[in-house]
């Protein structure tokens, strides 16, 4: 099996849900996931394990919990052995989302926020608020000092620049207003920047309301679509969108 997969699910696991998809993980994983201080950040984080694992595993030949994960010098994800398979992961809200594919790659999901603190508009787009929005003429938010335009604007930047830092597995080491995104067609944008992430190239995924996600490649593809899952849904029959 060759065919990249990008997986959204929606919707957190009940605890019979959960029983069952951690025996898709190694007993040490779920350690792990089992010391996070929120209930939600460990479901959220066992799912998308659980995810990756069953997409991983038909191409692998393997049974999700034998396959062979580790961890990057930066927290990231990665096979630990060269099976010319990579795989990203990311959650936010009910909102989870993995991806396998033959090359190096990154996904990110996030939760729209009603309003953005202007210090972070910079940190993550490296501009002011308002310069993608000139007319500024969406609702203005008098506390954080930005539109609600502002806001989702933010979100459609962090989600791609988060993406890219994570495809090079350096996540925020590096700072996400430093990376320039160069459009060059069919949604796509060329990454400049630190060497790192140089040539890299980026696009929004398919927005769900109230959410932006991105997918981060070496170079452009059109073989890869977003395929969007209630979570009963995937569970029911997992094996149809192998």
């Amino acid at each position: 099996m060759t065919t990249p997969r990008i997986i959204a699910l929606r919707g957190l696991p009940d605890e019979e849900q959960a029983r069952r998809l951690r025996r898709d993980l190694p007993e040490a994983e779920w350690q792990w996931i089992a010391r996070l201080r929120q209930p939600q950040d460990r479901l959220r984080s066992l799912l998308g394990r659980a995810l990756a694992r069953r997409l991983l595993a038909p191409r692998l030949d393997l049974a999700p919990a034998r396959i062979p994960l580790t961890t990057g010098p930066h927290g990231k994800p990665l096979l630990a052995a060269l099976s010319g398979w990579h795989f990203s992961i990311a959650h936010s809200g009910d909102q989870v989302l993995a991806a396998v594919g033959p090359q190096a790659l990154g996904v990110d999901v996030e939760r729209c926020p009603e309003r953005v603190d202007e210090a972070l508009f910079r940190f993550a787009t490296g501009r002011e608020p308002g310069r993608t929005d000139p007319s500024r003429d969406g609702p203005r938010d008098e506390t954080a000092g930005t539109t609600v335009s502002d806001a989702q604007a933010f979100c459609a930047e962090w989600v791609r620049r988060e993406a890219v830092l994570k495809a090079c597995g350096l996540g925020l080491t590096i700072e996400p207003g430093t990376l320039r995104l160069r459009a060059c067609g069919q949604g796509w944008h060329r990454v400049d920047g630190p060497p790192e992430v140089r040539g890299l190239h980026v696009r929004l995924l398919g927005s769900s309301p109230g959410y932006r996600a991105a997918l981060c490649l070496p170079a452009p593809r059109d073989d890869w679509q977003l395929t969007r899952l209630g979570l009963d849904a995937w569970l029911s029959d997992p094996e149809a969108v192998a």
